[in-house]
């Protein structure tokens, strides 16, 4: 990445991975993320996390990660654990500053602005600390609260687009002001895959040369191939693995639809749905309605060991997404050697190869089933290994 006019060339300036304490490193940042773990949602964010400390040997980080207000009534009601004001998480200060937002839709076009005023302590700390420049993940209400803190701080701000962030704002054109004017004001757009760089240049009115690609990382140490049979090796048959968010976005209804069509219930095969949301009520009386709910195992949010257990348990992973911005958890399931069926969403369309499994039209249980008739009937054909090494690459 080119240094930019408004002086931020973090990336450029980043040396190789060596020994060097931390306390050496040239740089100093803060990372700016609501997508971040803490006590109450311990796997939310991971991948924050995973950049964080895969960056951590050249930038000593901060991270702020703002939390949305709620009663202490209402956490004791849904058994959810308080999230303090600070915590060191493996090694690294994180703050989580609480926000509040209205309930009504329109009000939530000002979370930016209130997510900024809970925040600015903990960005004036860290500014005072010497923090030379700050990554943000997304564009809102991340974004929004990150360019309001950085220009009143004085510092430049790299913002990092993931795909639901773009496309929901889009849908609205005062959220799509807001987008473009995060984007544009940006010293740089990092994109976690080509198309979500194409969509950002064309949809946003973004400087291609501000913009950059750099997928998500994974934990390649958690996600690591695995030797498996050939064949099934259980007499369930096939096992499809799923791991997602239990919302739109990800598509877990067209594949419960797609195992419940006449051509699909003729395979032997158990789905593994890992991940928890909305669509839950919907999934489980769908799969009950089609008479495949035997054959659905809804295992809810796991922590990343447990998710790697269930894809080596799998024989193909399945990632049926009406739109992905990367695809960490299609990775991190094709980095343990599982052949992949996804949909041609964004950020599969450039990780999954002819030789690594099948691409469908997203939103489509008709073209999902035949992808994962063509996976089934091919499942002897893959190299594994070969898979799992293109994921480390």
């Amino acid at each position: 990445m080119r240094p930019c006019a408004k002086g931020c060339c973090f990336v450029a300036r980043m040396p190789e991975p060596s020994n060097t304490p931390i306390s050496n490193v040239r740089l100093k940042g803060v990372t700016f993320a609501k997508q971040f773990p803490n006590p109450a949602e311990p796997v939310r964010g991971t991948f924050v996390l995973r950049q964080v400390l895969a960056t951590s040997y050249a930038v000593q980080w901060r991270v702020i990660a703002p939390v949305l207000w709620a009663p202490a009534g209402f956490r004791r009601l849904l058994r959810r654990p308080r999230v303090p004001a600070e915590e060191t998480r493996s090694g690294i200060q994180v703050a989580h500053p609480a926000f509040w937002v209205g309930p009504h839709h329109v009000r939530y076009s000002r979370a930016g602005i209130s997510m900024a005023a809970a925040a600015r302590a903990a960005f004036a700390g860290a500014v005072k600390e010497g923090a030379e420049f700050v990554h943000v993940h997304a564009l809102f209400p991340s974004g929004e609260a990150s360019r309001r803190l950085a220009g009143e701080f004085g510092i430049p701000y790299v913002v990092t687009v993931h795909g639901s962030d773009l496309y929901t704002m889009l849908q609205s054109s005062v959220w799509s002001d807001i987008a473009r004017t995060v984007a544009r004001e940006a010293c740089a757009v990092v994109c976690v895959s080509e198309r979500l760089a194409q969509d950002s240049i064309s949809r946003l009115g973004v400087d291609p040369s501000t913009v950059v690609v750099i997928p998500d990382a994974y934990d390649e140490e958690t996600f690591h191939f695995v030797e498996r049979p050939s064949g099934p090796s259980t007499s369930g048959g096939i096992r499809l693995a799923c791991v997602g968010r239990l919302e739109p976005p990800k598509g877990q209804d067209v594949l419960v639809e797609a195992l419940g069509l006449p051509a699909s219930r003729g395979v032997e095969a158990r789905l593994a749905l890992v991940g928890s949301g909305s669509l839950e009520p919907q999934l489980r009386r769908r799969a009950s309605e089609l008479g495949i709910a035997d054959r659905v195992d809804f295992l809810g949010a796991l922590p990343p060991e447990r998710v790697a257990e269930v894809l080596a348990a799998a024989d193909i992973y399945v990632q049926p997404s009406r739109r992905e911005g990367f695809g960490v958890a299609l990775v991190e399931a094709m980095a343990t050697g599982l052949p992949a069926v996804a949909t041609r969403s964004g950020g599969p369309d450039g990780i999954v190869g002819e030789a690594d499994g099948v691409l469908v039209a997203p939103d489509d249980p008709e073209a999902l089933a035949a992808g994962l008739a063509q996976a089934i009937e091919r499942r002897t054909q893959f190299d594994r290994l070969a898979i799992a090494a293109r994921m480390a690459r």
